[in-house]
């Protein structure tokens, strides 16, 4: 499925490259062949309907020709075509918009979209922006338009296409919705029609105006803009702008992109401009268009537990907005949204609510922020009717509690939640298990596990920090800035894109313990031999972790386990463990259990090589403690770790290791004032281990405690005649067939 999958993506990105290529210059050339020669560059907002028709008689035309004349509410606008009176049907179209009832279901566009909150109104009047945590201002042409091209104080690429999403323009809006401040309208207006102007005659800057995600996410605003504005955007502007949502229109339908969170977008968009404008001739076909790439995109794009293929929140959050957007257009349209629509959006927020951790932010999984969604999921809550959204996000405040575990598996992304429960000091991690994710975003960190509990995050992901190629971007995309295992300094490289079937064998959950294992048996570029590394992670609710880390290899080796811990964290080395020191809020301590010596080194903010880093989100960068255990092994082998976290001091938490073999471990492990856990953990399924008390574990895991009945997951027992024991394997909740969610 694997080399399929990429042979599919692959073939996809080809075809849709050259189709973009042939027909990007037929729609975008039109566009500044037809400025050409045209007192364009001259316009203000002020120009009056009568100017505007006698110095673009081409475009005014064009824009009635492609409206739809015969929709009620038009036909004064259809008298003055036929009269081929331009400046009264100039009137006429602005005054439909003004006061038609469609247009005024439609003004509830206008406070739909949140300010984004680091654009201040004020700055913007001087042509100051921030975006992506980068504050800069905008140089003007020459002419004295606005250089749309300008990449920030980085020289990024990513800033030029956010200011080309005109989130400036949504702070306008909303500071004169808070002021009345006409200064704001005038701002706003001038900078729309400097965005016409420089759109059709500057094809320098095209680079950075006509992008897919640019074009879709700037008719997204510009529809809030459009009917929130009813009378204070000028009249120019307000016939300018529909003139380019054509040219809008026809790079969404004909230049969109292959796939993935890309395609989504596009398709958002441009269901937008035939739902916002359904006066446009083609609205219809744009918007069947749409809903057929919607209907088709989600089955290729969402697995059945509900989460995007790419297997990064921050996207995955993102394809949702898309998918709201249009489910929210329709409605405000009049018309009924798709049940296949409605069951992707329930879905994927659900996956939303039950991975966030604690204290409601988002996994950091590939490229991705660490947002905090308990608003929106909330929000969502309402909505859908689903008081256990709630409750996870209030802690059980508020809502209903889950009919379920605390823990979850999305079996088909291979993301297993750990959680003690759903207060706000709870126990929580995630490890990865799953597939790299589809199209560009992926990380190299198969098997890496996030932990926190006690309202702190102490292992972490280490996030995204920027896209632009150099050392960091690599550290971010690679192993090392994940909590995985190098071997001979070698990261892991690629790996199984995509799932082809949920992962059901490798997740056991109940009541006391969870249970999982994954394998990375991809290649470590560069690496001599062959190595394979198998990961299990044992969750004893409410106590603490144990990981089993075996290393099949045909070589001696060198390996490294990192352990990357969240910024706020005081990490000291304590014997061969490492643990946090941050007085009386929750701690944590890693005790690794080996069958050979450790040496440990503590890294912070290190720039050669790269390492000791972490990110919040795009463009921030924060220095962060990382534990890196070094050792030289002779081959196949097997270790252990405990991480127990603690309120306050941490205590010593002491283990022996009873046996260990390259495909089995046992040990014990002695919490202060309680009895001692006995652990086995086999490399697979045929594994034999004996234990205490004459038994014997035939699988993956065992857990013996002092006046419990044993614990097991993925095998069984047997006592000393051989015969199994009473107690069964635990096979843990049932597994929805249809989502494969456990």
């Amino acid at each position: 499925m694997c080399p399929l999958s990429k042979l599919k993506f692959t073939v996809a990105r080809a075809f849709n490259k050259l189709k973009r290529s042939c027909l990007r210059p037929l729609i975008l050339n039109p566009l500044h062949q037809a400025s050409q020669g045209n007192p364009m560059l001259e316009l203000t907002p002020a120009v009056t309907l009568p100017e505007l028709c006698q110095r673009f008689p081409h475009q005014i035309q064009s824009l009635f020709r492609k409206l739809d004349l015969q929709a009620a509410g038009l036909e004064r606008v259809r008298a003055a075509v036929a009269e081929r009176n331009w400046v009264s049907a100039c009137e006429a179209l602005l005054h439909y918009y003004e006061t038609d009832d469609r247009p005024n279901r439609l003004r509830l566009l206008g406070n739909r979209h949140l300010i984004y909150e680091p654009l201040l109104p004020d700055a913007i009047l001087a042509d100051t922006c921030t975006f992506q945590q980068s504050l800069d201002v905008i140089p003007r042409c020459a002419d004295g338009r606005l250089n749309w091209a300008h990449q920030g104080p980085h020289q990024d690429r990513e800033w030029a296409w956010f200011l080309n999403r005109h989130y400036q323009l949504l702070a306008l809006f909303h500071a004169y919705q808070q002021t009345g401040d006409t200064r704001y309208i005038d701002c706003l207006n001038a900078t729309l029609l400097d965005w016409v102007i420089s759109s059709r005659s500057k094809p320098e800057q095209g680079w950075a105006q006509w992008r897919g995600r640019e074009v879709a996410l700037r008719v997204i605003h510009w529809a809030s803009l459009f009917y929130g504005l009813p009378t204070e955007l000028a009249p120019a502007v307000r016939l300018l702008l529909l003139n380019s949502l054509l040219d809008h229109a026809a790079y969404l339908r004909y230049l969109h992109r292959w796939g993935g969170n890309w395609l989504t977008r596009e398709m958002s968009g441009l269901a937008t401009i035939a739902l916002c404008w359904p006066e446009f001739k083609q609205a219809q076909s744009w918007l069947d268009y749409a809903m057929g790439q919607f209907c088709q995109q989600l089955d290729q794009q969402i697995y059945p537990d509900g989460v995007h293929k790419e297997l990064t929140s921050h996207y995955h959050r993102i394809v949702l907005n898309d998918l709201q957007n249009v489910a929210n257009l329709l409605m405000v349209a009049g018309r009924p949204v798709p049940s296949f629509l409605e069951q992707r959006i329930e879905q994927m927020l659900t996956y939303l609510a039950y991975s966030a951790s604690p204290d409601g932010k988002a996994l950091l999984n590939n490229d991705s922020d660490h947002d905090d969604n308990r608003e929106f999921i909330q929000q969502a809550a309402i909505t859908w009717e689903r008081p256990d959204w709630t409750y996870i996000v209030t802690h059980g405040q508020e809502g209903c509690p889950p009919d379920r575990l605390p823990s979850i598996a999305f079996l088909w992304a291979g993301q297993v939640i750990s959680r003690s429960d759903w207060e706000e000091q709870a126990h929580w991690s995630c490890f990865d298990i799953g597939p790299s994710g589809i199209n560009y975003h992926i990380h190299h960190d198969k098997l890496h596990l996030s932990l926190s509990a006690y309202d702190r995050h102490f292992l972490v992901d280490s996030g995204r920090y920027s896209y632009q190629r150099n050392p960091f971007w690599h550290y971010f995309r690679g192993s090392s800035s994940h909590n995985v295992i190098l071997v001979d300094g070698k990261g892991q490289g690629e790996d199984c894109w995509e799932q082809a079937e949920p992962l059901t064998d490798q997740v056991t959950l109940t009541p006391d313990f969870d249970f999982a294992w994954g394998r990375f048996d991809g290649l470590f570029p560069g690496l001599m031999g062959t190595v394979t590394h198998t990961r299990s992670v044992v969750y004893l609710r409410h106590r603490y972790w144990v990981v089993v880390d075996w290393i099949t290899s045909d070589l001696p080796r060198t390996i490294q386990a990192l352990w990357h811990f969240h910024p706020t964290c005081t990490v000291v080395p304590d014997r061969e463990s490492v643990k946090t020191i941050d007085g009386e809020q929750g701690n944590l301590r890693v005790t690794p259990v080996t069958p050979f010596p450790w040496q440990v080194n503590l890294v912070c903010g290190q720039r050669e090589p790269v390492q000791g880093w972490w990110s919040r989100e795009y463009n921030h960068l924060e220095a962060n403690c990382t534990a890196i255990y070094s050792a030289s092994i002779q081959g196949s082998t097997a270790f252990a770790w405990i991480f127990y976290p603690a309120v306050g001091e941490v205590p010593l938490i002491q283990a022996e290791l009873l046996s260990v073999t390259p495909t089995s471990i046992r040990l014990l492990i002695w919490e202060p004032d309680q009895s001692t856990t006995e652990f086995a953990l086999g490399l697979d399924r045929e594994t034999c281990i004996r234990l205490s008390q004459h038994l014997t574990l035939q699988g993956r895991c065992a857990i013996l405690r002092a006046g419990y009945p044993p614990l097991v997951a993925q095998g069984f027992l047997t006592d000393g005649t051989g015969h199994r024991v009473t107690t069964e394997p635990v096979a843990g909740p049932m597994v929805s067939v249809k989502t494969g969610i456990m």
